[in-house]
């Protein structure tokens, strides 16, 4: 499952003040040739991707069919998912999701029941982060159609999402019983994953590459999972490999630009890493690649390079948060990745404000639990933490970071010898973990 974050377009302006080199995150608006939602042109890297051509082409001919029969909900769903498409292909979520919904909404006036419209609303759900919202209408879908694979993806990524981790591998089955496929095999892939089975969840994203088409983003961001697999699993000459492979299928495809410059940052080549993340983020503009190449600025001693992308990188995601809690279409709940923003930037109160908020919404995920120990902790609140810890744990996760993390906790809270433990474990499966993170462990002795 993809990430989805993005920053919006007023940001567009602040960036190219904080760095000129960002000036070609800005996309040009395609003009509308008709009151249909319009198709943003593309510029640099993502102009030269292989289905760009295939996209407009595509464009041009449901816009000319929509025009001869108006509110055909064939021709308009058709519509949304490449919009839908063209938003992931992109970043830019925030105004092809708005257009997409408008589209979808359509349909749902005339037939509140149809099917596709509620399969391709409860994903926009899932990218904006209403994840209650995105499994009642998966729900709602499995039931009008209960022998539809696609539907079963949605309900196992709202059911993760939730926690509800029992129910999300039950429904994987479902899925891989009626469609074996690259998105079926990635489901399975992240569900081993979750319950520590590392090798499992290797095996299985390699099938999922393998039913895909090599250079499609679905078939690379696959590999870009496969890649970071390896990199939690202390095999990173196999993880480097596996980003240029990418790069050689799909050139400049800015997440394995991204994973070339985490496997610099290991390595302290903080420079080459800033590279790396400039080069992703002038691609896409993705949050999580200004949230890197913050922390790397840091680390290179560039500290007023630092603040400034910390500083937008946050007033742009708490604008996006207060869209999506004002309940508008646009936005999504960005509570997650304010936290971890707050933290890393020092701003400890505001991180845990945000952290909770995110447990509240959905308490037995795995990843809101972490967060929110690890918020406390920070917060000198460590009593409170490690029950929390604790149950970031419960599925067996063996992800490098969580098992560090609830180790100095449970140190922390007074039982050093099994949280030393934990911190041996997560650091052997990640020896070149973040440094901030490692720096605790010190603070232990």
């Amino acid at each position: 499952m993809k990430p989805t974050t993005t920053f919006r377009k007023w940001l567009y302006p602040a960036l190219v003040v904080f760095c000129t080199a960002f000036a070609a995150l800005i996309f040009l608006n395609g003009s509308s040739k008709s009151s249909y939602p319009a198709l943003k042109q593309r510029s640099g890297a993502l102009a030269l991707a292989p289905e760009w051509a295939e996209t407009q082409a595509t464009y041009e001919r449901l816009i000319i069919e929509l025009n001869k029969k108006p509110g055909d909900p064939k021709i308009t769903l058709q519509l949304a998912k490449l919009l839908m498409n063209e938003g992931r292909a992109s970043g830019d979520f925030n105004y092809y999701n708005q257009e997409s919904l408008s589209l979808i909404d359509q349909v749902l006036s005339q037939d509140v029941n149809h099917f596709e419209a509620t399969c391709l609303k409860s994903m926009i759900m899932l990218s904006q982060h209403r994840f209650q919202e995105a499994q009642s209408l998966a729900s709602k879908a499995a039931q009008i159609n209960p022998h539809n694979a696609f539907v079963y993806g949605l309900q196992v990524d709202a059911h993760v999402e939730m926690g509800e981790y029992p129910q999300a591998v039950a429904t994987c089955d479902r899925m891989v019983e009626i469609r074996p496929d690259i998105r079926s095999y990635s489901r399975v892939s992240y569900l081993r994953e979750l319950h520590g089975d590392v090798n499992g969840a290797i095996a299985a994203i390699k099938q999922a590459i393998a039913a895909g088409v090599a250079g499609r983003e679905e078939t690379e961001w696959a590999r870009m999972v496969l890649a970071h697999l390896y990199e939690d699993s202390n095999q990173l000459e196999k993880a480097k490999s596996t980003y240029e492979t990418a790069l050689q299928f799909r050139p400049d495809y800015p997440f394995a630009w991204a994973g070339l410059g985490r496997i610099a940052r290991y390595q302290k080549d903080y420079p080459s890493a800033i590279e790396c993340y400039e080069k992703a983020s002038k691609v896409m503009n993705e949050v999580a690649f200004f949230e890197e190449l913050a922390a790397l600025y840091q680390l290179n001693q560039m500290p007023e390079k630092a603040a400034q992308c910390y500083q937008i990188t946050i007033q742009a995601l708490e604008a996006d948060n207060q869209t999506a809690t004002d309940g508008q279409t646009g936005g999504h709940n960005a509570d997650y990745e304010l936290a971890q923003l707050y933290l890393k930037t020092g701003q400890l109160e505001n991180g845990l404000k945000h952290a909770e908020s995110e447990y509240n919404r959905r308490p037995n995920n795995i990843d809101a639990c972490e967060l929110m120990a690890w918020a406390l902790y920070l917060n000198g609140q460590k009593d409170r933490a490690w029950p929390i810890a604790k149950k970031s744990l419960e599925t067996k996760s063996q992800k490098p970071e969580r098992l560090v993390k609830s180790g100095i906790i449970l140190s922390a809270a007074g039982q050093p010898e099994a949280g030393s433990e934990l911190i041996k474990q997560g650091l052997q499966l990640k020896p070149y973990l973040d440094e901030t993170i490692v720096a605790h462990t010190l603070n232990l002795k």
